[in-house]
C-alpha cells in the first residue's frame, strides 16, 4: 500500500507530494512525529522495532512514531499512531508539543531528511495493556530517564541525536 506524505523545502514550506518510500530513497525531505511517553516514575516508555523494519530494524526507539501523511494535522497522525503501534486511544490533551527537528539519516540504500515535531505525553501505562503492530513494534520497555540518556548514543538506540539533546535539556533541566 503506497502513503502519500507532503513534499516539504528546507524551511518547512510544502513544495509537493511524494510516496514514502521515493522520499526515503531519494532523500526528499517530509513530516514524522515522535511521540515520548513519560510516567510518574520519570520512566520512558521505548518501543524496539519491528525485525521486518527495512529502516533501522531491531532498534530501540520512540514511545511512538510515523509519518505524516499528505494533508494530516500532526496531532491526528500522532493519535492514529497511537491506536495503530500501541493500541492506545488518546486524545488531543494527552500530548503537549516540544519541539521540531529536522534529521537526515542513511542507513543501506535508504537516505531520509525529515523534520520530526516532537510530542511528550505523561501517563502511566502498563506494558501488559498495550497491543503492538505486528509488523512494527517487536517489544516495548520502559527505561529510567538517566539511564535512557547515558546510553541512548549507543547501538541498538535509533540515532535521534539532535533530538536527544533537546529531550535532555527539556526533561532533565
Amino acid at each position: 500500500m503506497s502513503e502519500i506524505v507532503d513534499l516539504y523545502n528546507d524551511n518547512g514550506k510544502i513544495i509537493g507530494k511524494v510516496e514514502k518510500n521515493e522520499a526515503h530513497h531519494k532523500g526528499l525531505l517530509h513530516k514524522t512525529i515522535h511521540v515520548w511517553i513519560l510516567n510518574k516514575n520519570k520512566e520512558l516508555l521505548l518501543q524496539k522495532r519491528c525485525a521486518k523494519k527495512d529502516y533501522f530494524p531491531l532498534y530501540w526507539d520512540v514511545s511512538i512514531g510515523g509519518h505524516i501523511k499528505s494533508g494530516e494535522e500532526p496531532i491526528e497522525c500522532a493519535i492514529r499512531e497511537a491506536k495503530e503501534e500501541l493500541g492506545l486511544s488518546l486524545n488531543k490533551e494527552d500530548f503537549k508539543y516540544l519541539f521540531t527537528v529536522k534529521e537526515e539519516l542513511t542507513y543501506k540504500d535508504i537516505n531520509c531528511k525529515e523534520f520530526a515535531d516532537v510530542f511528550l505525553i505523561r501517563k502511566d501505562i502498563k506494558l501488559e495493556d498495550l497491543k503492538y503492530q505486528e509488523d512494527e513494534v517487536e517489544n516495548s520497555k520502559f527505561i529510567k530517564l538517566e539511564e535512557f540518556f547515558k546510553i541512548c548514543n549507543s547501538k541498538y538506540y535509533f540515532p535521534h541525536t539532535e533530538e536527544y539533546k533537546k529531550l535532555n535539556k527539556y526533561l532533565l533541566n
